[in-house]
């Protein structure tokens, strides 16, 4: 068959990202003719998909829907709704194709999406490697594929779970199908280690996406991916797109240890959890060639952190906090929820001091404090918590067609409604001063 590849339009440039999930899936299509679009590196996107639609004639379409939107309460924009115009291309240029979407996005809002797009043939629910593959054996008895939505006599039905995809074993992504050129700015290229999250965050959707039980890829295979990726590709920088890169620590560990014994010169950033990192660790993963570690505490308060799960306390982020003070050789970012459920007034003062002494007050520039606020999503405990606050009602869509009432989306603490009006005050205030200097 020819499988055309897409991954979906963001309505909007920005810096590319390369399309793991579409890389991973080619990976797994044997016996098949297969070529992918990104149109979110071209000038024209939708053009793009237009002249590659006409040129390859393809069978089968897939479509990777990676996020709903930015989920950053300063930077509000809908990439979903890029989504129509897209499928209204396809059904023009290509009516006869099979559409079949997929991706973590998708699997979030697998039921309304399918809903909302009656031309969408099939959606595959969750890891799509084998699924995608299977499928295309068996497109016309769907129902004996796990993990597919599809549509028969105009009821939307789905085939049931299927168990994890064996990510441990998986086949090296398809570079060579892409434009890697387009992908070469510190971030822009990501490597996974590991598959699934330990963690139990409270606002998190990464344990649905992925599962709770961690998959995790030998790390001689990891670096030898990076390796190629380095030589072949000349990249000099990547991000471990993993949920979390150091846990577990021994496996983080090993794949530092394996980049210094290869000396291999690559930069590269994650994220990581404060539950398992010291000066000792830090420093291996800087010799690896980490320039910048993102940490994410989200609450500033031993209160926040509980009602989150983070099961950390603040005084594990002051450690922290206090350690990287002293190696400027790395970045540091911490980034905090203004308003998470248990925050109180005296927390937020901490949390603003924090802010300030960090990103305005202080010399040591390689550290900074992010603030934002939550962005509620199914299949997370915040979600059930906002209903029971009642910051929003059992009925509410977080997934609106147009994105216009993106803003109840996103977390509301009934209880500290000031911070809210103050952070929106100084985030106008910043658009204000960023569109003076232009």
């Amino acid at each position: 068959m020819r499988i055309l590849l897409i991954q979906s339009y963001l309505g909007r440039k920005e810096k590319p990202l390369l399309p793991l999930g579409l890389a991973y899936i080619a990976g797994s299509l044997n016996g098949h003719e297969i070529s992918i679009v990104d149109p979110n590196i071209e000038n024209d996107p939708l053009g793009s998909i237009r002249k590659k639609l006409i040129s390859f004639k393809p069978e089968v379409i897939g479509i990777s829907l990676r996020n709903i939107d930015t989920t950053l309460y300063k930077d509000m924009f809908y990439y979903y709704k890029a989504l129509f115009p897209t499928i209204e291309l396809i059904k023009e240029i290509a009516p006869h194709s099979i559409i079949i979407i997929g991706g973590a996005a998708f699997s979030l809002y697998a039921e309304g999406i399918m809903h909302q797009n009656p031309k969408i043939d099939f959606g595959i629910y969750l890891d799509g490697e084998e699924t995608f593959s299977e499928l295309l054996n068996n497109l016309s008895n769907p129902a004996k594929v796990g993990g597919v939505y599809y549509r028969q006599n105009s009821k939307l039905l789905f085939s049931g779970m299927r168990a994890s995809f064996d990510f441990v074993n998986a086949l090296n992504p398809r570079w060579e199908l892409f434009n890697m050129s387009a992908y070469l700015h510190p971030e822009g290229i990501g490597v996974q280690s590991k598959r699934g999250c330990c963690l139990n965050c409270a606002y998190c959707t990464y344990p649905f996406l992925s599962g709770r039980s961690l998959r995790l890829r030998p790390p001689e295979k990891v670096v030898e991916e990076i390796e190629l990726l380095v030589n072949k590709y000349r990249i000099t920088h990547f991000v471990f797109s993993d949920t979390v890169f150091n846990l577990p620590q021994w496996h983080a560990v090993k794949i530092c240890e394996e980049i210094i014994r290869r000396k291999i010169a690559v930069k590269w950033t994650a994220y990581f959890s404060l539950k398992k990192i010291d000066d000792d660790f830090i420093v291996l993963a800087q010799r690896a060639g980490c320039y910048s570690f993102s940490f994410s505490p989200d609450g500033y308060s031993n209160k926040t952190l509980e009602v989150l799960r983070k099961e950390v306390c603040k005084r594990d982020i002051k450690n922290v906090y206090k350690a990287v003070k002293k190696l400027q050789s790395a970045n540091f970012d911490f980034s905090f929820f203004i308003n998470p459920p248990g925050q109180n007034y005296w927390s937020f003062i901490a949390l603003i001091w924090l802010f300030l002494k960090t990103n305005i007050l202080s010399s040591k520039k390689h550290m900074h404090v992010s603030l934002n606020l939550p962005r509620l999503e199914p299949h997370t405990a915040l979600c059930e918590i906002a209903i029971k606050e009642g910051a929003i009602g059992s009925e509410q869509d977080l997934l609106p067609l147009d994105g216009d009432d993106i803003y109840s989306a996103f977390y509301h603490n009934p209880n500290i409604k000031l911070v809210e009006r103050l952070f929106d005050f100084l985030l106008r205030l910043k658009k204000i001063r960023s569109k003076n200097k232009k």
